[in-house]
């Protein structure tokens, strides 16, 4: 059977080559050494006819005049493979569209083109690789689905090339219009065919090519491997999709198939390295951009600005900078001399996007730029000692930067630093860098800043020093005196920019100014300096909105001079007075407060440097601000008044002068008012009226009320409108909206009632919103729902707590079941106070935790459990500890909600005895009335005298729970229960532990002696040292750690005790710093606790006291009876806590609990007992759990019989005394405890027997 006849390919080889799709299939594909099929000469030989009538291809295809004698036909084949001279390869290879010489539709060529074609014969070399690349070209189309395609694919236009082939040729009728659409085709086929083409080859065969450059051939395949890994499947189904578009009743589809399975090799599996990941839209971020990029000119500049914001709603923002900024600044580090247009045209186009994108774009290209100059610095400055043409890489960035400070993106600062680092060294590189600066904005520069030219012309006699005078170049010497001259303005003739280049600037300019009708992001240039951006890793980006920045030292702010002037004026005056005191601290502190452009730190000097409102209002007036930039004045007011403590009337004052005498400013602050609303969460806002940089910025409580205040009273005063309100729907607001809306209404209405006629004065300003229906509307349904129910105007609550802690968030809840109405005051930001934040809760969970990790250590081996590579993770046990904290006080959080309780962070004191003055924790104050207000505010650690607790060495119990590290040794002053709770922790995770203790018996004054002794023995077996009896001296500090003093209580031989961690645990004291208790006249006892009745009243009826702050055990759970009767005792008139029936527990292992009277009690008040005991050694559950320490002890009136106290050390003791407490409440005797039947066998089995061990005789023992 006759092989099959080939295609004419559709598509040159080396236009193919040239955009890298023929080497794909050259390297994979045919034989090099195989003879040609059959049909090669006829497919060599193109020129004389067609091959073969199959499917019309995209583009039509001639060859150059074959040549025979060997410098041409190397020649030849250079062309076909050379990828740099696509341009002229395209030229060659595809005729234009009104070319003579273009084929006929059946596949052709013209008759006059077979008439006059030469017949030459043709090498066999040249024939076999002619063949090689028809049949290749063929193949590669079929595998991209462009066979007999008629029309562009979609992705082309998305890459922004869709139009790149308008505007060429003459009509589209017939023949012509038929052939422009192949070639517009075959463009959109190159600019996707690298994806495509790599996807469909994946799987082919390549084998060892038989080149000579084959070492070259290898890389080549290697990083187009690479690149294939960036593709997804979106692209190979696209491919497919194509594929299954073509005609399949095409003849001679067969036969094709079959000549191109002549030239295929059977496939292979190929071995590709991890791919490096690119997130998937990066490359087409980075085409489109691209795209657009290369067709920027004067004339369509503002549409691909357009385009450009189109892309960045589309993509991610930072992505889109990233691809924008790396393009431009392709265009610029070139390493041949651009022209000065081009610069122009590129530094205007940043500009533009700076003006529109704001400072994220802006920010990033200084960066950029600023850090290209210094590479390229570097490697010119080397460049020049070897020859003496230079790249010029800085002379185009130089020159781009000075047409970025022309337009106004970068400020006059960045310039002079580049022009001091350069005349350090009068070199001729730097010598050719000046005088491209002096040439291109020397006088802008003069003009901006004389002052500074002339600091700059002091430093070139120094300069010539130390270079030498006689060293000097022509150009050197040039380059100074023209410095020179333009300091004196003597600029000469021919040193400034051309005609034509003014006249490029002079209409970039006016192309700029077009986008000032419209809302911009910067209209200020960035006043960012050479070291501000050398330092931006170490000391942050003070210039961006939101970022770190840790603060300017005071020989850096000393270097800058704030002045600017106005972009329209020609005249050297600055826009800050003479008069203004613009010392370092008023210039740092405008930083931290964002003032970001110069114009807002001038207004804000000018504000904070005034001796009154109307002293700010007239230097406001001097700063001669144009109109655009008046509308930073309310941005600089409004961050002001937001960012004071309080709220200052000052900047209300000075915002009510400038909006009665300028219509511009109103409108501003109008403006300023609805972005605020943007920021706030509010739709029906553009996007360009929210700024981004400002968008993610946290709107505090104290920046809420302080700017609703002002605009309140801007609103009362008539200086703007409550018409400014007309854009919100008031029925539906975001939560710190409705706040902002109801302190300013409020404020309002205050300020209208202090005027001479209040019922005329709110008229008036109400009645402003008639020609609003709408908003009318909503004001009258937001003063009846919201204001008419609003306690900012002063409305007394039922009750006003003061602590979050256990005893203030309960009684809060209780108060809220109640139906009142109630405020929870709490500084710490967390409700629960010390016991659920630093106290209780996590000590218990560090407790629970290190009992497990020692038991698996100590305890399990016995009971036929072995454990091996058992590793303490400190940092995961805090972690655990913090979880158990975070969702009980946000359990709290969510009570309070539901129960309409009102919280507030903050600090409270009293103001009077009725209001309670709330320093906010964001910032501000506030007032709240109470009917009743309780004091909650619990206690703090006792310090130890001569002992600073810092937290670290010396630690109280909130360092306890917070160690980063186990401590080697460490010594806990004080055996109560919160030093015994925390010697336990850190001794079973493997501190040596040493407790000191004063009294002769550890666990407090309340624990029973017996139980005492036991719990010191117990304890001591697990490794805990005890020191009672004994007092601490003093101590002292070292690298080392701490060195502890102490002495017998009894007297004896001082000894000196050293740790790595002291812990101060030597009991708690009430907390009442800062309650303004003088105030009201409270006073307190001598232990500092607040004195108060049996109804917890103080002298003061309606003032009231509970929890640790005042009298009784500083227990949690005594803190809630407590605050449960004092709700009682104001709801009801009664309540009630029996003190003798408050357990303690101790939570070290074993736990140790009691409620009622100790032995040494009853004795000391001599009230005669029974005594009755029983050990959990006799308790079949305790046997069984192997935890047989301890015993249940129970105290008994003789006659009545009648339980006096009951102590336990043993497993979950403080759950069984529960027990103990019910009957202690409720008057139980030993016998009602010993007939009560109790489950078998379970611990509590032993309080049974100890009862009938008090009554008469235990069982079990």
């Amino acid at each position: 059977m006759p092989a099959p006849k080939l295609k004419k390919p559709s598509l040159p080889l080396h236009l193919l080559k040239e955009l890298g799709a023929a080497d794909h299939t050259e390297r994979a594909g045919p034989n090099r050494n195989a003879n040609p099929p059959q049909g090669a000469e006829k497919v060599s030989g193109a020129r004389n006819g067609p091959v073969n009538a199959g499917p019309k291809s995209i583009l039509k295809n001639t060859r150059r005049e074959p040549v025979e004698d060997d410098e041409d036909l190397d020649n030849l084949e250079g062309d076909m493979g050379d990828e740099e001279d696509g341009e002229d390869l395209l030229s060659d290879g595809v005729l234009d569209e009104g070319s003579e010489d273009d084929e006929s539709e059946d596949g052709g060529l013209d008759d006059d083109v077979m008439d006059t074609a030469p017949k030459r014969k043709l090498p066999k070399t040249v024939k076999e690789k002619l063949a090689r690349d028809d049949a290749e070209i063929a193949e590669l189309e079929r595998k991209l689905g462009l066979w007999n395609r008629k029309k562009l694919p979609q992705s082309f236009r998305d890459d922004g090339l869709g139009d790149l082939l308008d505007g060429l040729g003459g009509g589209l009728d017939g023949e012509k219009q038929e052939k422009r659409k192949r070639k517009a085709e075959a463009v959109e086929w190159l600019a996707q065919k690298r994806r495509k083409a790599e996807a469909a080859l994946a799987a082919r065969k390549q084998p060892e090519p038989d080149l000579d450059e084959s070492g070259e051939d290898t890389e080549e395949i290697h990083e187009q491997g690479e690149d294939m890994d960036n593709f997804d499947e979106d692209d190979l189904t696209d491919a497919e999709s194509e594929e299954d578009e073509l005609d399949d009743d095409d003849m001679g589809e067969d036969n094709m198939e079959e000549s191109r399975n002549d030239f295929e090799e059977p496939p292979h599996k190929r071995v590709r390295q991890p791919p490096k990941y690119v997130p998937p839209s990066l490359p087409r971020i980075r085409r489109r951009t691209q795209g657009l990029v290369n067709r920027i000119t004067e004339s369509n500049m503002l549409s691909i600005l357009a385009d450009i914001e189109k892309l960045y709603r589309e993509y991610p923002r930072q992505h889109v900078t990233s691809s924008l900024v790396e393009l431009l600044l392709i265009q610029v580090c070139d390493p041949t001399s651009l022209p000065d247009t081009l610069l122009i045209l590129t530094a205007g186009f940043a500009t533009a996007a700076y003006m529109v994108l704001g400072t994220d774009f802006g920010g990033q290209l200084i960066q950029e730029v600023v850090s290209r100059f210094e590479k390229y610095y570097e490697e010119a400055k080397v460049a020049a000692l070897e020859r003496p043409d230079v790249p010029k890489q800085t002379s185009n960035l130089i020159t781009f930067i000075s047409e970025l400070y022309t337009f106004q993106l970068i400020g006059h600062n960045l310039v002079f630093d580049y022009i001091r680092m350069l005349l350090a060294s009068l070199s001729e590189l730097n010598a050719e860098l000046l005088l491209r600066v002096v040439r291109m904005c020397g006088p802008t520069l003069r003009q901006d800043d004389p002052m500074a030219l002339k600091d700059i012309v002091s430093l070139i006699p120094p300069a010539v020093a130390k270079a030498g005078e006689k060293n000097l170049t022509v150009r050197t010497k040039f380059m100074i005196d023209t410095i020179t001259d333009l300091k004196n303005n003597k600029m000469k003739a021919g040193a400034g920019a051309s005609a034509v280049i003014s006249e490029h600037i002079t209409r970039m300019k006016k192309l700029l100014g077009q986008l000032k009708s419209r809302k911009l992001k910067s209209t200020e240039p960035m006043r960012v300096g050479l070291k501000d951006i050398q330092d931006a890793d170490q000391k942050g980006k003070w210039w961006l909105v939101g970022a770190s920045w840790s603060g300017r030292s005071a020989g850096d702010m000393g270097t800058e001079k704030p002045t600017i002037t106005e972009q329209e004026d020609s005249d050297d005056e600055s826009i800050v007075p003479g008069d203004v005191d613009q010392g370092p601290e008023l210039a740092e502190l405008a930083r931290e407060q964002g003032m970001n452009t110069e114009v807002r730190r001038s207004i804000f000097v000018s504000i904070m440097s005034a001796m009154d409102y109307q002293d700010a209002y007239f230097r406001i007036l001097k700063l001669r601000l144009n109109k655009e930039r008046q509308r930073e004045i309310p941005n600089v007011i409004i961050r002001c008044v937001g960012a004071e403590q309080h709220y200052n009337p000052y900047y209300t004052l000075v915002a009510k002068s400038l909006c009665s005498e300028q219509r511009e400013v109103r409108w501003a602050f109008q403006a300023s008012l609805w972005k605020l609303f943007g920021r706030m969460g509010e739709t029906g806002f553009d996007e360009d009226e929210v700024e981004d940089d400002e968008e993610d910025e946290a709107i505090a409580m104290r920046r809420i009320v302080n700017t609703a205040k002002m605009f309140g009273a801007l609103v009362a005063g008539s200086s703007l409108g409550l018409v400014v309100l007309k854009r919100l729907n008031l029925l539906y607001l975001q939560k710190k909206t409705r706040d902002f809306i109801e302190v300013m209404l409020v404020t309002v209405l205050l300020e209208c009632q202090g005027s001479e006629q209040p019922n005329e004065t709110i008229a008036k300003v109400f009645g402003t919103v008639d020609a609003a229906p709408d908003l009318a509307r909503g004001l009258q349904y937001f003063l009846k729902k919201v204001i008419r129910k609003s306690d900012l105007a002063g409305e007394a609550r039922d009750l006003v707590i003061i602590g979050g802690g256990v005893a203030g968030y309960v009684a809060a809840i209780k108060a809220g079941q109640e139906g009142m109405k109630v405020t929870c005051i709490e500084k710490r930001g967390a409700l629960g106070g010390t016991c659920l934040n630093v106290g209780c809760i996590p000590s218990k969970s560090l407790l629970n935790n290190s009992h497990l990790y020692h038991q698996i250590l100590h305890d399990t081996k016995h009971r036929g459990i072995e454990v091996g590579d058992v590793k303490l993770n400190l940092k995961q046990l805090m972690k655990a500890k913090e979880q158990s904290v975070s969702g009980l006080t946000k359990g709290v959080e969510f009570l309070f909600k539901k129960n309409g309780v009102e919280y507030i962070k903050g600090t409270g004191s009293f103001q009077d005895e009725h209001t309670v003055k709330v320093q906010l924790n964001d910032g501000g104050e506030t007032s709240v009335v109470g009917k009743n207000i309780l004091i909650a505010t619990g206690s703090e650690v006792t310090p130890f005298p001569g002992l600073e607790i810092d937290e670290k060495t010396v630690i109280s119990s909130t360092g306890a729970i917070a160690l980063e590290k186990v401590p080697e040794k460490m010594l806990v002053i004080g055996g109560g229960i919160i030093g015994l709770e925390m010697a336990s922790v850190w001794s079973r995770l493997g501190s040596k532990v040493t407790v000191v203790e004063f009294l002769e018996q550890i666990g407090g004054p309340g624990m029973d002696t017996e139980i005492a002794k036991n719990i010191q023995k117990i304890l001591k077996k697990q490794g805990i040292n005890f020191k009672t009896g004994t007092k601490v001296v003093n101590g002292d500090k070292t690298s080392d750690g701490v060195k502890i003093n102490v002495d017998s209580a009894k007297g004896g031989k001082p000894e000196t005790l050293d740790a790595d961690v002291v812990l101060v645990a030597i009991g708690r004291r009430p907390y009442t710093a800062g309650l303004g208790l003088e105030n009201i006249g409270l006073e307190l006892d001598e232990r500092g606790r607040v004195i108060i009745d049996s109804e917890y009243r103080t002298k003061i009826p309606h003032i009231r006291c509970v929890g640790d702050v005042t009298f009784g055990p500083m227990l949690a759970h005594k803190a809630e009876e407590e605050a449960v009767a004092v709700v009682e005792y104001i709801k009801k008139g009664y309540g009630h806590v029996n003190y003798g029936c408050i357990p303690a527990v101790m939570y070290t292992f074993p736990e140790v609990a009691w409620v009622g009277q100790s032995e040494q009690d009853l004795k000391k008040a001599g009230i005669p007992y029974r005594v009755g005991t029983f050990p959990f050694s006799a308790n079949s559950r305790a046997k069984t759990n192997l935890d047989t320490d301890g015993m249940v002890k129970m105290l008994a009136d003789p006659e009545t019989d009648r339980l006096l106290g009951i102590h336990i050390i043993g497993p979950n003791a403080g759950e069984m005394i529960a027990e103990g407490t019910l009957a202690l409440e409720y008057g139980a005797s030993s016998e009602d405890i010993a007939r009560t039947c109790h489950a078998h066998p379970t611990l509590a089995e032993a309080f049974k027997e100890a009862a009938m061990a008090t009554y008469s005789k235990p069982i079990h023992f």
